[in-house]
Formats: structure tokens, C-alpha cells, sequence
């Protein structure tokens, strides 16, 4: 199948983490070639209007991914309104931004609890039923799986999980007629990814240029090509070298780091930041 066009229309269809972003522009996508679509979220009121625009061949149901029985429930009613599941797209995920030794404890632990273990639980939920189908799993990674940048450890550590969770996913559905893709996205215009990219604790830092993000509307084209083709492997040609020669680019990174100074300005941000937690 990898390499044909594979026919979207009619295909049942999960998106994680659809209510917006990537997520909710992929799902109007998909819903132009008339696959049948079953949308998760946490964010219930979001997600329901767009299934409402989306119409008749779409379902919605609020699902904390962490949460494995949530899970098991929204697959029962996923089959039970379409008869089976063709496709998963594992993209649910959230970001945290803060430095290993200051950063928010709680919040790095629920970026791998949805990012990473969120995800390992989708895929339990849902792997039996994309076996029976022959069918095909899209994981939304990142870039940052494979290069990482300062201030979003809990995110990059997700990636690079996530990353090395789907090649064993793949090594055993092998001759099983399931296929496996890991699309690794760079930074796009979406809330989430600009308010981690363009926190002040990256803006500030001497010498990191921030990219100019990628247009939502672009990324979700990527991963319909992607389903459409059964990829192994979605990304964008400019990025295609940081992924093939990470340690080049991780090198690169930390040269960059240790001439600008970027372990001092991360402190003296993070102690400004705490200074005004504490005097309001």
C-alpha cells in the first residue's frame, strides 16, 4: 500500500487532540474527502462546535487521553457508530516552558503523561481494531524529538519517547498489513506552539532566532499526504537535514549556548520571574 494513494473517503478516522490547531484543521481536511471522522479532546464545547460544522460524518467525544478507560469508552462508541477504525492520529499533546532546575514539576510531569503516556494508551485502545483493518497509525511528533533546544525538556523528552515508542510499535505489527508514521513537525502557527517558541524565556535569549512558524493550514496538508500515502516518515524538505544529521545540529546548539551565555540569562530571567511571583 505505502507508496499508492490510498483512499481517504469512507475511512474511519480518530484525531486526539482535534478541538484545535493542527488537530481541528487536519479534521476539516479529512472531511473534504469525505472520511468518517471520530474527534477526542479534552476541550468539550470547542470540539462539539466543530463536529456540528464538520456535520453528519463526524463525532465528537471528551476524552482526557490519560485516562484509560475514557479511552476504551470513546472506542466502543467509535465502533459502534462506524462498524470499525482505519486510522488513528495520534496528536493530543501540550507543552511546558522552564529550565530542568526550575521548572515546574508538575507541569513536566503532565507533558509525558499526555505526550508519551497518553499516547501509549491510545494506541492500546485502539491497535486491535487498526489490526483488523490492515490499517494505519499517525503519530504528531516533532522536530524537537530528535534536535533539542533549550527550556522544553519535558516536550523534547516526549518526542524523542514518542519517537522511539513508534519504531517498536513498528517492528511489531511487521506482516500484519498495519503502517506506522511519525510526522516530525517544525515549530507551526498554532496557539500552543506559539506561546511555547515565543515565551519570553526563549524570546530573551542572546542569539536563538526564532523561525517564522509554519502556517497550520500547511502542516495539516503534510498529514493528510501522509495518510493518503501511508508514510513512514512526514516532514518538511527544510528540515529533512537537522533529522538525518541531528548530532551536527545539537552540536551546533550547544556551541551556541556556551558562547551567548544562555545558562546565565536563563537564570537571571527565571530569578525576575520568581521575584514577581512572589511580590504580587
Amino acid at each position: 500500500m505505502r507508496g499508492n494513494k490510498w483512499q481517504l473517503s469512507g475511512k474511519s478516522i480518530l484525531i486526539t487532540g482535534a478541538a484545535q490547531g493542527i488537530g481541528a484543521t487536519t479534521a476539516r481536511l479529512l472531511a473534504a474527502r469525505q472520511a468518517r471522522l471520530s474527534l477526542v479532546d479534552v476541550q468539550g464545547d470547542t470540539l462539539q462546535q466543530l463536529a456540528l460544522d464538520l456535520g453528519a460524518a463526524a463525532c465528537w467525544q471528551q476524552v482526557d487521553i490519560t485516562q484509560p478507560e475514557a479511552l476504551e469508552t470513546a472506542v466502543a462508541a467509535i465502533l459502534d457508530r462506524f462498524g470499525h477504525l482505519d486510522v488513528a492520529v495520534v496528536n493530543a499533546g501540550v507543552v511546558t516552558v522552564g529550565s530542568v532546575e526550575h521548572g515546574d514539576p508538575g507541569a513536566f510531569e503532565r507533558v509525558i503523561a499526555v505526550n508519551l503516556l497518553g499516547s501509549w494508551r491510545t494506541v492500546r485502545a485502539v491497535l486491535p481494531h487498526i489490526i483488523a483493518t490492515r490499517g494505519y497509525i499517525l503519530f504528531v511528533s516533532s522536530l524537537a524529538g530528535t534536535t533539542q533546544g533549550p527550556l522544553h525538556a519535558a516536550y523534547n523528552s516526549s518526542k524523542a519517547g514518542l519517537n522511539a515508542f513508534a519504531n517498536t510499535l513498528r517492528l511489531e505489527v511487521q506482516g500484519l498489513g498495519v503502517d506506522i508514521g511519525v510526522a516530525h513537525l517544525i515549530y507551526t502557527a498554532t496557539e500552543t506552539g506559539r506561546g511555547a517558541v515565543e515565551h519570553p524565556l526563549m524570546r530573551d535569549l542572546p542569539g536563538l532566532q526564532v523561525m517564522k512558524p509554519q502556517p497550520v493550514e500547511k502542516t495539516a496538508a503534510m498529514l493528510v499526504r501522509g495518510m493518503e500515502r501511508r508514510s513512514r516518515t512526514i516532514i518538511t524538505p527544510a528540515a529533512r537535514l537537522a533529522r538525518l544529521t541531528p548530532d551536527v545540529f545539537q552540536v551546533f546548539l550547544e556551541g551556541l549556548a556556551r558562547r551567548r551565555g544562555w545558562a546565565s540569562a536563563i537564570r537571571e530571567q527565571e530569578r525576575a520571574d520568581r521575584g514577581k511571583d512572589v511580590s504580587s
